[in-house]
């Protein structure tokens, strides 16, 4: 994690001369294995990391109180980062809300037009079948009486 840009070779190959430096430094008997006795007497010797890795880079610069209050100061920073992108997340979904929203309105608009003409052409339809009928009835009654009057 975190190495996936290294060469596997040259990683290969750091790890080999740790290997050779520690076996070198620390198997005394030169059996190739560093046996507990053997790595706890180089651990006394002036070579070995005697510095407590816990030990501030700063020592005793700064108070618990001052680590306190640092530590509180970067939660504030970290609840105003949070906050702010919750924000932004909040305002970017009220936008998509609003652009369906003016969707919609066009949407209901041309739906409107569109079945205002509809209901139009209907009725235009409705008028011209009234007129056939009214024209084949006139047409009829025509043939009727010139049936009745005879030749």
């Amino acid at each position: 994690e975190g190495f996936e840009d290294v060469d596997q070779e040259e990683k290969d190959e750091e790890v080999s001369r740790m290997r050779e430096h520690v076996v070198e430094h620390v198997d005394m008997d030169g059996d190739g294995v560093v046996q507990i006795a053997e790595f706890l007497e180089y651990a006394k010797g002036k070579e070995f990391d005697h510095e407590d890795p816990w030990d501030t880079v700063f020592g005793d610069s700064f108070t618990d109180e001052e680590f306190d209050e640092f530590e509180k100061s970067l939660e504030e920073k970290e609840k105003e980062e949070i906050k702010a992108q919750a924000d932004l997340e909040k305002q970017k979904r009220l936008d998509t809300i609003k652009k369906y929203e003016e969707e919609s309105k066009i949407n209901m608009q041309m739906l409107k037009e569109h079945s205002e003409k509809l209901r139009e052409a209907l009725l235009a339809a409705n008028k011209a079948k009234e007129l056939e009928k009214a024209k084949k009835l006139v047409a009829d009654a025509a043939k009727n009486e010139q049936a009745q009057q005879g030749p």
